[in-house]
């Protein structure tokens, strides 16, 4: 019987100390980094359309001070387009839209520096294309489709909200 008792004793004593350990200790914080949420855009990143290749370059803000459309923000997208074909190719600011995350559509907005010209073939073009959005700085698609173009001409860039 003694040592039934003893047994007993030891497997009360070790079950109390363990019990006891497992409620005092506390879960290990965990030490690796952690990554901020960034929302993944594709500015920066080239699309093609009939051997015509576009790039987004940045979204941002647009600071002038004539610019006063009560509740809007003037925000510009720099562009840089390549001609590969083996002709000419027309192309401007107009051609593009925002679409806001709920499908609402905005239009560029008309600024002195809008680019749009006729692109030789294996040249350039480099320009702006400017927007009025609200200010309450939601995500953004850019959309390229050009008035009276069939629908499946169309190119699209996750382009998130603008940097200031």
């Amino acid at each position: 019987m003694k040592k039934y008792q003893k047994i007993m004793i030891t497997a009360a004593t070790v079950f109390t100390l363990g019990t006891t350990m497992a409620g005092c200790s506390a879960a290990k914080e965990d030490d690796t980094p952690k990554a901020t949420q960034q929302t993944q855009t594709d500015l920066d990143k080239k699309k093609v359309i009939a051997d015509i290749e576009m790039t987004p370059k940045k979204f941002t803000y647009k600071q002038d001070d004539t610019f006063n459309e009560k509740g809007k923000e003037l925000t510009v997208i720099p562009m840089h387009i390549v001609n590969k074909t083996k002709s000419e190719f027309g192309i401007g600011a107009g051609d593009f839209h925002l679409e806001t995350t709920d499908g609402k559509k905005i239009e560029t907005f008309g600024y002195h520096d809008s680019f749009g010209d006729v692109i030789p073939a294996g040249k350039t073009l480099d320009g702006n294309a400017y927007f009025a959005i609200p200010k309450n700085g939601k995500e953004y698609t850019l959309v390229y489709h050009p008035a009276n173009a069939a629908k499946e001409q169309t190119l699209k860039w996750t382009i998130g909200a603008p940097k200031k």
